[in-house]
């Protein structure tokens, strides 16, 4: 009896949650702000992204390189690699930029031990469910290739921004 009861309002429950659910719950809108400049891209909530950078505990969020432009120099778009792997000499101009990187360890279905470069940039606004978070702590991941071959997101945002 008490298995059955207990069956029943799993159920009720579940379907209440799932309804509640819909495809506009898991997108949402980030703006990134860094020296004066501001990029909006629409961003996936993914759950599971749980990356976070390893010397500051500040969690990253996955941006398309090319969603960069308005806030990093095209140069240094350019040779995101070579920074990675020590290959890049920031100039004159850009040295200002150097303390910004990190190199970010990561694992997902497709790589095991991979390598991503991380940006820390000077504030980050997203809108997720109707509610505001303004964050100052956070590392922007850029991701070299396309997040979403439908062109839906440019961006995965994980749980751990809220």
């Amino acid at each position: 009896m008490v298995g059955i009861l207990g069956f029943l309002i799993i159920n009720i429950a579940f379907r209440l949650v799932k309804n509640r659910l819909n495809i506009e719950d898991i997108f949402c809108n980030v703006k990134i702000c860094n020296n004066g400049n501001e990029q909006k891209v629409k961003a996936m909530i993914d759950t599971g992204n749980l990356l976070k950078d390893p010397i500051t505990n500040s969690p990253v969020i996955i941006i398309e390189k090319n969603s960069l432009k308005n806030i990093l120099p095209e140069e240094i778009l350019e040779n995101t690699q070579r920074i990675i792997n020590g290959e890049y000499e920031f100039s004159d101009q850009y040295i200002n930029y150097a303390s910004k990187f990190r190199v970010l360890p990561f694992s997902s279905l497709g790589k095991q031990n991979g390598m991503l470069l991380g940006f820390k940039v000077d504030r980050v606004e997203a809108e997720i469910n109707d509610e505001e978070i303004v964050r100052d702590d956070v590392i922007i991941g850029i991701y070299d290739k396309k997040l979403s071959n439908k062109k839906q997101y440019e961006c995965l945002v994980g749980l751990n921004l809220t």
